[in-house]
Formats: structure tokens, C-alpha cells, sequence
């Protein structure tokens, strides 16, 4: 699996434009052809931003999390895990097992979450998973 690209994988192929409309989607655009093996932290929380290749994407984010649940991805301490909280309760329904292990990382490292993102930070994230 990791040796295909999420265009590969979901057998989707976007048709290039002759210009895009923002940079946004040229990367998005970019990324799907990199073989997910190959992408860094940065490319998949954008991608997992944009809710592409979620099926893919979140077992190898979870995996990074739960060895440094504040891993950055670019933009700040914390923003995978911000990303990854911020997918539709429609795939984490479909996808019990990849939500139930997403919760458990919550749960074990909530006093880093409270401690480096604050109180704040940590109940939006709760609130948004209905935890």
C-alpha cells in the first residue's frame, strides 16, 4: 500500500489543469502522486486537512502521534493532531477501530495536551470528538 501514490490507491485521477487556483490546490494536487511511503509530516497533515486520502493517511498520522502526540506539521506544536480532530464524525463512524485508538491517544496524553496547547485547545478537541 505505501508504495502507491493516494491517486493510485483510490484508483482517482485529477486531470491537470492549466492553471490552478491557488497554491493550496497545486499542493494538493502535488502530493496525491507522491507515494504515501514517501510523504512527509508537513504533506500529510495538508492533505488530512483537506480530507484527502483519510483511509490512507490517518493510520500513518496516528502512528506519528502516538509517538509524539504534538508532532508539527509545518505550521505549529500540535497542528497533526489538530488536523486529525478535525475529520468528520462520518469517517471516524465508518472507521471505529482508527477512532476508538485516536480517543485512547487523547486520554493517555491529555496532561501534555493541557500543558503545552492548554485547557482551551485540548476541549475543543474533546467537544469536537463528542468525548
Amino acid at each position: 500500500m505505501s508504495s502507491k501514490s493516494i491517486e493510485q490507491l483510490e484508483n482517482d485521477y485529477w486531470k491537470k489543469p492549466s492553471e490552478f487556483p491557488t497554491a493550496l490546490v497545486k499542493k494538493c494536487f502535488e502530493y496525491r502522486k507522491i507515494k504515501v511511503s514517501e510523504l512527509t509530516i508537513a504533506q500529510i497533515r495538508l492533505l488530512i486537512s483537506q480530507k484527502i486520502g483519510l483511509a490512507y493517511l490517518i493510520p500513518i498520522a496516528l502512528d506519528k502521534l502516538e509517538q509524539n502526540v504534538l508532532i508539527e506539521g509545518e505550521l505549529y506544536e500540535g497542528d497533526v493532531l489538530e488536523s486529525v480532530s478535525k475529520i468528520p464524525m462520518k469517517f471516524w463512524n465508518k472507521n471505529s477501530t482508527e477512532f476508538l485508538r485516536f480517543i485512547s491517544l487523547l486520554e493517555s496524553n491529555k496532561e501534555e495536551i493541557l500543558s503545552k496547547l492548554g485547557e482551551k485547545k485540548f476541549d475543543q478537541i474533546s467537544e469536537r470528538l463528542k468525548m
